[in-house]
């Protein structure tokens, strides 16, 4: 069920009243789409979404209806029609038809921030055997988002940690994963994960403060033996795991996790300092 939380959203160059956003709409056709992450009236990573974006247009043969000048208006338009200067906004290109353009549709989502204890101590996650179909893709699945929900409300758990049928550990349900071991960071390749956005910017992060990362396959019994996991995403940004199934972790105390959050945090400030509107 999608849902705009603030006053006014926007279909193509309209603005519509919240009541009015159509709730299933996204399951109609295919949906392609992003969610940003808007701090102090910016859309952080502007430019890294449109990227994926393009790709996945590319993935799947849909053709994008708008540029990103164009985007960028919108999101903004949409910013100041609201009055708001943080949340999460959803972007959807919906393709009800596949000879028919695209509809575009953004408006502020539910968004879910982990705590200052969160930060402090750690998220519980659950362990789910599912992959993304064409993971580089980020296309709407309704199906492989219950799947996941289900596993995370039975369990009380902040995010699903995904396995694939060969006992390989993919990605979160809504994040890409990290762990530590020794003095490495390492991570899924890119080729079996969604390249999120806060990925490519803990990889920088790390480049950063000379922090060496490696990408390959990563078991489930490895994973268990790992000095610290983390998880990114666009509402977590960096946000350390404390558990895993019934397996615990002390990431939060981890020091080269500790680096990486605050060259993160460098990161999106200087990112919000030179992308103020005028």
């Amino acid at each position: 069920m999608e849902i705009s939380t603030e006053k006014f959203w926007l279909k193509n160059e309209e603005f519509f009243p919240r009541e009015e956003l159509p709730g299933d709409f996204i399951e109609q056709g295919t949906s392609l789409y992003e969610v940003i992450r808007v701090m102090q009236g910016v859309p952080l990573f502007f430019e890294q979404h449109m990227a994926r974006l393009h790709n996945t247009s590319q993935l799947t043969g849909l053709k994008l209806p708008v540029d990103d000048e164009t985007i960028k208006k919108r999101l903004f338009n949409l910013i100041t029609r609201n009055e708001v200067d943080a949340g999460n906004i959803k972007i959807v290109l919906n393709y009800r038809q596949p000879n028919e353009p695209a509809v575009f549709y953004a408006y502020f989502t539910p968004s879910f921030y982990p705590s200052p204890a969160d930060y402090e101590k750690g998220v519980k996650t659950v362990l789910v055997n599912i992959e993304r179909p064409n993971p580089n893709a980020k296309v709407d699945r309704a199906e492989y988002r219950h799947v996941i929900d289900t596993a995370k409300e039975k369990t009380h758990s902040y995010e699903a940690i995904l396995v694939d049928h060969n006992g390989f550990v993919t990605e979160g349900g809504r994040s890409n994963v990290f762990m530590i071991k020794d003095n490495l960071v390492l991570t899924p390749p890119p080729d079996q994960v969604l390249k999120g956005i806060n990925r490519q910017m803990v990889m920088v992060a790390c480049n950063n403060i000379g922090q060496p990362v490696i990408e390959r396959k990563i078991s489930l019994q490895e994973m268990l033996t790992m000095d610290a996991v983390f998880i990114t995403g666009t509402s977590p940004h960096v946000l350390p795991v404390s558990q895993v199934d019934e397996y615990h972790f002390d990431s939060a105390n981890n020091q080269i996790l500790k680096n990486i959050m605050s060259e993160f945090d460098n990161i999106v400030d200087n990112y919000i300092k030179s992308h103020r509107p005028d």
